[in-house]
């Protein structure tokens, strides 16, 4: 996993990038960041300057973790452990 921080930060959330999924869903931009912009974007937006990377972990990625995971398991993509 790794961070692309904008030059607008903290104004801007900073992208998440998994490349190791990268086209195995389609809630993923090329270059495997992850989408953020509907939903975490506007959420970021209202807490700015109180948000960090952190934040957008928890309620950035986790979400997204939480609907992508099931089906990247169900295709055969990740095995559960």
């Amino acid at each position: 996993m790794s961070f692309d921080i904008p030059v607008a930060y903290p104004a801007a959330h900073p992208e998440i990038c998994i490349p190791e999924l990268d086209g195995k869903t389609a809630k993923m931009y090329r270059g495997g960041k992850i989408c953020l912009t509907v939903h975490f974007g506007p959420l970021w937006q209202r807490n700015v300057p109180r948000f960090g990377i952190a934040h957008a972990l928890a309620l950035g990625l986790a979400p997204w973790l939480a609907a992508e995971v099931p089906d990247l398991v169900e295709r055969g993509f990740i095995t559960p452990v």
